[in-house]
């Protein structure tokens, strides 16, 4: 009988180990595509949130390895989404349409090209009008500190955002 239980004990540690390499293969959703820069806008000054901006391209590998790495996770995480709001910006396509942050109408493609992106991927994080508030992350040169560069883009926009607010409360 006490083998039965030793048995029955090892297939579960063996299933919950199971379970777990599983869950942890298991991709984080994609990115969302920015659509609506203006009403993205009004919402994050409601919220009094940054907004992240990452601009890639579908053959950019480092794009990829940036978002399924760092992005991807980053975007999952729930103690992120009271920090930022991410959207995705596919600097190729000019099909994709796009409402600026003033309301006009755009493309991806000529949305990245006003804002003279070069290199991909390129993260910017701007404030509910569209204004840089850190200096963007151009590249991924070092895949090891990339989060600590979010996080650093992250915590000076709000920085930022807590020091407009103060001077400027009506806003």
């Amino acid at each position: 009988m006490m083998n039965c239980w030793r048995q029955i004990g090892l297939v579960l540690v063996i299933l919950t180990c199971a379970f777990g390499v599983t869950r942890a293969q298991q991709p984080h959703p994609p990115l969302e595509y920015a659509g609506d820069l203006a009403a993205l806008g009004n919402l994050a000054s409601v919220r009094g949130t940054p907004i992240m901006l990452v601009f890639t391209r579908p053959d950019c590998p480092y794009c990829a390895r940036a978002k399924k790495d760092h992005l991807e996770p980053l975007r999952a995480n729930p103690d992120y989404g009271a920090k930022v709001m991410l959207r995705e910006i596919v600097t190729s396509n000019d099909v994709i349409a796009l409402r600026d942050f003033d309301g006009t109408p755009t493309t991806h493609r000529d949305f990245a090209r006003k804002h003279q992106v070069r290199m991909v991927p390129t993260v910017m994080v701007v404030d509910a009008r569209g204004a840089l508030l850190a200096e963007p992350i151009v590249g991924l040169n070092v895949p090891d500190f990339y989060n600590l560069y979010l996080e650093q883009a992250i915590d000076a926009a709000r920085v930022q955002l807590s020091a407009r607010n103060r001077q400027n409360p009506s806003q």
